[in-house]
């Protein structure tokens, strides 16, 4: 089996992990049988949000009707590790509150958010090929990191400085100003 998403809704997805680490992340996923078409952000209201989820329920609520009302089906949650493999934990398999649902699981350990699809039961977790949708979506309208920033100023000193010394290669000689005795 394999599902579908659509970039902008797993970048949606990676984003709220980033934003909430060190903590974890959590949501709702919603679509149609195989293909993930939104996902709803849930504040975590865990007691150690750090190394566990919960959902805030109320957020839950509306996020549910909020599925109902785009005509989606609710598909599974998803939710991070800020710090670990995109592997379900021995909590997540053991608190999983039904086996029809899919988890989708963000690791942030690396510097490249992955995300890892599941299908959990309280005897088995089963991997699940998630596809990413490219099809006629825009590019990601994203602000340049720092990092990227340095990158494009340290590149563009660069250029100017090997442009100036191209030029003062290229001028002619000075002319003699000393006087012919």
């Amino acid at each position: 089996m394999a599902v579908s998403i659509p970039y902008p809704v797993a970048r949606q997805i990676a984003d709220h992990a980033e934003a909430e680490s060190p903590n974890e992340a959590c949501g709702l996923i919603a679509g149609e049988s195989d293909h993930i078409a939104a996902a709803h952000p849930l504040r975590n209201i865990a007691p150690a949000p750090e190394t566990q989820f919960q959902a805030d329920p109320e957020e839950q609520l509306r996020a549910l009707k909020a599925i109902d009302a785009a005509e989606l089906d609710w598909l599974g949650v998803y939710h991070s590790h800020p710090c670990a493999a995109p592997i379900p934990s021995e909590a997540d398999i053991r608190d999983c509150a039904d086996a029809g649902l899919l988890h989708l699981i963000v690791s942030l350990e690396r510097a490249k958010p992955q995300l890892k699809l599941w299908r959990l039961e309280k005897l088995s977790v089963t991997p699940i090929d998630l596809l990413y949708d490219t099809d006629d979506q825009p590019a990601p309208d994203r602000p340049l990191t720092k990092p990227q920033q340095a990158a494009v100023i340290i590149v563009g000193i660069v250029a100017l400085l090997i442009m100036l010394l191209i030029a003062f290669t290229l001028l002619p000689p000075a002319p003699d100003i000393m006087p012919a005795p």
